[in-house]
């Protein structure tokens, strides 16, 4: 099931393998707590992953819901190591991957159709110089899709009161929190990630947006990824290992 330059890496607590390689952009800390971050209640049914890369996302949500879940990808590479991913840790009846520039979600996707939407953009814009055009500058940088399109593309897909997750840069934090809301998103849940309790500066935002809500923002404790002399965090050892 490999391809040249590819390789198994272990999803521990899910018990899975996913294919990866260097070739392309490979998923990293911000995807598992993007995945960790993600509510899934009884009253869902539907569930999409936008940007989303080799598939690790949906995966990670696999092992905890039975609900279907589409995700969305641009690069061709990446749509493939992923279909290949699910028919290899049995979920290839769940889990359906589309090979779609999301600019034309609507030629593809029925409005409102979403009870949950999670998305790991692209975090740099097109002001910070790329040094080559690959695979790994679409997936970080905004050269195919900006935060605006994501956006949209979630708008047009989520139901009523459906849920957005999102993590992003921490300092594009101001600029994430304006998009949705002038997209119709109100922040139900904010929580930022720092790598270790030294830091002065967050990584990452992880957000929850609810669509067409009036609701108030709830601020989570900061997550550390790293203890002192650089060991995992409790936290973090529950997300890699449960």
């Amino acid at each position: 099931m490999l391809k040249e330059d590819e390789r198994l890496d272990e999803l521990y607590r899910e018990n899975m393998k996913i294919i990866q390689s260097r070739s392309v952009f490979s998923f990293s800390v911000d995807a598992l707590l993007l995945a960790n971050f993600t509510k899934i209640s009884r009253q869902d049914r539907t569930i999409m992953d936008l940007c989303s890369g080799n598939g690790v996302v949906p995966m990670l949500l696999s092992h905890r819901t039975a609900l279907p879940i589409d995700a969305v990808e641009i690069q061709e590479q990446l749509v493939d190591m992923a279909k290949r991913s699910f028919e290899l840790n049995d979920k290839a009846g769940q889990l359906a991957m589309y090979n779609i520039d999301i600019k034309n979600i609507k030629e593809h996707f029925k409005h409102s159709t979403y009870d949950v939407i999670t998305v790991n953009p692209p975090y740099f814009t097109n002001d910070q110089p790329l040094k080559v055009l690959g695979p790994h500058s679409i997936a970080r940088h905004e050269v195919m899709i900006d935060l605006e399109g994501v956006v949209k593309a979630a708008r047009y897909l989520i139901k009523n009161k459906g849920r957005l997750y999102m993590v992003h840069r921490a300092e594009r934090s101001a600029e994430v929190i304006f998009c949705l809301m002038d997209n119709g998103f109100r922040i139900k849940t904010q929580q930022y990630v720092y790598n270790d309790p030294d830091s002065k500066n967050a990584m990452f935002v992880i957000v929850e947006a609810l669509f067409h809500s009036q609701a108030y923002v709830d601020v989570l404790p900061p997550f550390y990824i790293y203890e002192a002399e650089d060991r995992y965090s409790k936290e973090m050892l529950e997300v890699y290992y449960g």
